[in-house]
């Protein structure tokens, strides 16, 4: 293995092996982690540390991309791994530690690029003008939130409720001389002051081959790993010896324990001052105490996990909720850190919840109250979702953090079963000791947050008076200065990336690639002929009149869906759709004769599945379905079909669960209201379809508040009524004409696939389905001078959303370019990411082509100002129809490839994959081979058909007459942004949330 010694091998119980290396020469260490998929994942993290606010692990996270020591152009790396077979490359900063990531569809292209990306990594440019454009600078309007990412993207989450909270947690619990205590994204007044010397010298420091752990996952033979890092330990060994280091937090010493109780009050801006926040933080075991961890793990789903757990009991399932949710979480820092956080506290609740929270926890320990019948079964739970998870990479994260050199604490990292096994032995009186020690024992936080119109004016108010201050501090002849400073900046950036480079990372071919196989095979099906097929047919001692697609993969589970087309259901009734979805699972079931209480039912789920939903459509689309999953250990399949039957048609609606359930969606609004990207697709979707006809229009959160508060009333005073109404939203729903079932799993194993449901309900002639394209409005049939801004003082930045026709048939020659077109424009590296987000008008924008709707939509998230952002990708539109700016041949090879990846990353998994043959099979009307034929065609295409596309739907999207838009925007940005659409053609009637939904509902 060249410079590369073995460590330790290390097998897991989820089937993986992981095998630890590193290199004697360079200190490098790779962990390669075996897993059967079509994908390979590449990690590649360095311990970091910070003892300040200046953002410089995040920094470097964005300036390594933009060009290496060997390859020093902006983009390089993006533009290579679209060539690859990926979707460019992505990055994260945590608190210890910052990753480098990409994917790859097969091992070919990713080998190729590993070289390249490890370059960036070790030997970035790190030059003036990539920190000019890319960190922070002053631009010629004197604004700081001008043409830049990082200060953008710390703006728009700075001053958020989960930030502020967490950052203060973190500034109550950790003494200054602790880098867990700082803000590693870098506050922005910090920011304002960094440099790029300050952040070339903690790349020296941090930034080595013996403080960097590649970590690799997938089908990747070794030697072939081993021989593509060659070059890279002879470019390290080229540099010379590097100084000792200092090991990052294991060298900085152990961390206190809080010495006392401490409560304060957060405040974060919001105009609607109805829910808070509660986070209440613990000081946790050390890393290394793996058995402590997954003791306290097990722990907190117990008393969190269902709706049936203590604390969801006490604060969640009652008729006027405490809170919307309540789960613990932990870091994985050296010194771990234990917290709860309760969502959505009622404000006239949140000062007393903290003190209830404690007595409900101490009436426990005093009664020795611990259900171990209920424990055990959350213990056997966890050991089954060991078997099934796909491995999580935090083991060896923490081992290569934290552990010992010689792989012992990856040994033990990844006994996950073999803990769990330990726990079952556990007694009460252990569980009770556990938690008396960890949660009532210790010193604590607790932080209130709390939303404040007031702070949300003053934080407004004062931006803009330091802007202005700025503005006059600088003076019109020093702003004339910055912008050309920036203009040049720009331009040594964009260095075009030479073509010979391009041209010289050959495109791996699709046959590298090792697809998932599935074989499907349907009930009563005469024409498919494969073994799953016989399987089936050979079931044949019961009449099964139904539909039921079976996909054959490999897997100790079954998953049983049922798709039902929501087209039956009376219009006045499509409003309890959230509440009918949020409710089935958790109410009484009549069944044999006996009435099972709501409890009863969620603790025999719990029992009897590893998961349940209810929800809307697919990850392929389909918001017009409503669809019901229950996943099972084989053994358990007839209980599934039990289960989903009694699910679909005997529940008992009641007015005690559905006044618990209404005040629970009730009390989740304003929090997904604080969601500027969210709110932009919610005010869309009520522009362009029809809440009269569409399931998914009708559940629009912004149609909910007005729709429970009277539905609440209405509890009260009639109860009868609103459950009778249920009723007959379920038999119109739950029509057996309406259901189209799927089983996924080990097929051939299963005894009796098809008359284990010989005792579901009848089925005659399938109802069609309903797509998003038959239940569109008038204005999304035919888009065209419509269009809002949203005023939203909860956020700092701007998003926007604008739609099109699009393709509306599956079968449409036009998607293949259309997919490639969208790729060459907004992928990493791609048209709009150089032209918008190079020039930070927009931390990101992103186009869509949703064949089931007929649209096609671009979207502009983070933006200072989306209309800037709005007209940029118009001129880059403009100019690509007349030519004026040429399509080049090495971005359409790239763009291919990207596309290929994405289309094979819906099928990485063995669920994924059989979800996707029942999606193209059943739903689509296509044949199994949809997905295979579809690559061919996008191999296939030519320019000229891009140009088509261009002409045919991009052309309509940025032309008022023939496109719809939304804009969501911080409240001072108003009126410019408005006036900038306007001076385009676009007429936006600013409006609210509250506001556009009143006007849609009238």
């Amino acid at each position: 293995m060249g410079n590369f010694e073995l460590i330790c091998e290390v097998p897991t119980d989820f089937g993986a092996t992981y095998t630890k290396y590193k290199s004697t020469k360079s200190g490098l260490t790779v962990v390669l982690s075996d897993i059967e998929a079509p994908l390979v994942n590449g990690y590649f993290v360095l311990a970091t540390e910070s003892f300040d606010d200046f953002g410089c692990p995040h920094t470097l996270e964005h300036l390594v991309f933009l060009g290496s020591e060997q390859f020093p152009y902006k983009g390089v790396l993006d533009s290579l791994a679209n060539r690859a077979i990926a979707q460019g490359t992505n990055a994260w900063t945590d608190v210890d530690h910052t990753c480098y990531t990409i994917t790859t569809a097969g091992s070919q292209g990713f080998l190729k690029l590993l070289p390249i990306y490890v370059d960036h990594v070790l030997y970035p440019t790190l030059t003036e003008s990539g920190y000019y454009t890319e960190v922070h600078h002053i631009n010629g309007e004197g604004e700081d939130a001008g043409k830049f990412v990082v200060y953008s993207e710390m703006q728009g989450c700075q001053n958020s409720s989960s930030d502020r909270l967490h950052l203060r947690m973190k500034r109550i619990l950790y003494p200054e001389t602790c880098g867990y205590r700082s803000e590693t994204g870098g506050l922005m007044e910090r920011l304002r002051e960094l440099s790029v010397e300050k952040i070339r010298d903690y790349h020296k420091a941090y930034y080595r081959p013996d403080n960097l752990c590649l970590i690799i996952t997938g089908k990747v033979d070794p030697a072939d790993l081993m021989k593509a890092l060659e070059p890279v330990e002879e470019n390290i060994l080229s540099k010379g010896p590097l100084p000792p280091m200092q090991r990052p937090w294991v060298s900085t010493g152990d961390f206190p324990n809080l010495t006392k109780n401490i409560e304060e009050t957060v405040l974060f801006a919001d105009e609607d001052e109805s829910m808070g926040t509660v986070l209440i933080a613990w000081n946790g075991p050390k890393c290394h105490e793996y058995f402590t961890m997954k003791a306290l793990e097990v722990l907190n789903l117990y008393l969190t996990d269902s709706p049936v757990s203590v604390l969801q009991k006490e604060f969640v399932e009652i008729e006027d909720p405490l809170c919307t949710g309540i789960s613990f979480d932990s870091t994985d820092h050296l010194k771990t850190t234990l917290m709860l956080t309760a969502s959505n506290v009622p404000i006239e609740e949140i000062d007393e919840f903290p003190a209830q929270l404690f007595e409900t926890l101490q009436r426990l320990v005093e009664a020795n109250d611990i259900d171990m019948e209920r424990m055990k079964m959350v213990i056997e739970k966890e050991i089954l979702k060991v078997c099934r998870t796909v491995p999580s990479n935090s083991g060896i994260c923490i081992d290569f953090l934290y552990g010992s050199e010689d792989g012992e604490d990856l040994k033990k990292a990844v006994k996950d079963k073999e803990y769990l096994a330990q726990l079952i032995d556990l007694t009460v009186s252990d569980w009770i000791n556990l938690l008396k020690t960890w949660y009532l024992d210790q010193f604590h936080v607790v932080l209130l947050g709390k939303p404040s119109a007031e702070f949300a004016e003053q934080m407004t108010e004062e931006e803009n008076q330091r802007i202005e201050k700025q503005r006059e501090d600088l003076g019109e002849k020093k702003l004339e200065e910055l912008h050309d400073a920036l203009e040049k900046a720009m331009a040594a950036n964009d260095v075009p990336v030479p073509n010979e480079i391009l041209d010289n990372f050959v495109i791996p071919s699709v046959s590298t690639i090792k697809f998932i196989d599935v074989q499907s095979a349907q009930n009563n099906s005469k024409s498919i002929k494969n073994a799953v097929q016989e399987h089936i047919n050979r079931d044949n001692s019961a009449d099964i009149p139904f539909f039921i697609q079976f996909d054959h993969i490999k897997s100790a589970f079954i998953k049983l869906t049922a798709h039902i087309s929501a087209s039956s259901i009376p219009s006045h009734l499509l409003p309890y759709t959230r509440i009918f979805l949020k409710s089935i699972f958790s109410l009484p079931v009549e069944r044999d004769g006996m009435t099972l209480t709501y409890e009863e039912v969620v603790k025999g789920l719990s029992e009897d599945t590893l998961e349940y939903d209810s929800g809307l459509g697919t990850s392929s689309g389909f918001r017009e379905l409503a669809v019901f999953s229950i996943k099972v250990e084989a053994s358990k399949y007839k209980k599934a079909i039990k289960w989903l039957q009694d699910i679909l048609w005997h529940t008992q609606f009641t007015a005690e669960r559905l006044k618990i359930v209404a005040n629970q969606i009730l009390n989740d609004i304003p929090q997904s209201k604080r969601d500027g990207h969210s709110m932009t697709i919610a005010c869309m979707r009520i522009i362009q379809y029809d809440a009269t006809k569409s399931v998914s229009a009708s559940r629009n959160v912004l149609f909910q508040t007005a729709f429970l508060t009277n539905l609440l009333q209405t509890l009260e005073n009639d109860p009868n009524s609103v459950v009778k109404e249920l009723n007959i939203y379920r038999d119109a729903l739950c029509n057996p004409a309406n259901i189209r079932l799927h089983v996924a799993g080990d097929i051939l194993k299963l005894e009796e696939p098809r008359t284990s449901f010989k005792d579901f309900s009848n089925n005659g002639p399938l109802a069609p389905i309903t797509l998003a394209q038959d239940v569109l409005s008038a204005a999304g049939i035919s888009p065209g001078e419509t269009g809002v801004i949203i005023n939203l003082p909860s956020i700092e930045n701007s998003f926007s959303m604008h739609s099109t026709k699009g393709p509306s048939k599956f079968d449409d020659p036009d998607i293949a370019p259309l997919l490639i077109m969208i790729e060459l424009l907004d992928t990493m590296e791609g048209i709009f990411w150089k032209l918008i987000r190079g020039q930070g008008l927009a931390y990101s924008c992103f186009l869509d082509s949703d064949v089931e709707a007929g649209e096609i939509s671009f979207s502009i998230y983070k933006s200072p100002d989306a209309s800037k952002a709005f007209e940029q990708a118009k001129f880059v539109i403009d100019q690509l129809t007349t030519k004026k700016m040429e399509i080049e041949l090495s971005a359409v090879d790239g763009a291919k490839s990207a596309v290929i990846y994405s289309m094979v990353s819906r099928e990485n998994t063995m669920d994924r994959a059989a979800l996707q043959s029942f999606a193209n099979q059943v739903l689509k009307h296509m044949p199994a081979s949809y997905n295979r034929s579809l690559l061919t065609a996008i191999q296939a295409t030519k320019v000229e058909d891009l140009y088509r596309v261009l002409d045919k739907y991009f052309v309509s999207l940025f032309d008022p007459k023939t496109s719809n838009h939304v804009v969501v925007s911080t409240s001072a940005k108003v009126p410019e942004i408005q006036k900038s659409f306007s001076s385009l053609g676009f007429n936006l009637k600013s409006t609210t949330l509250n506001d556009i939904a009143g006007d849609a509902s009238s």
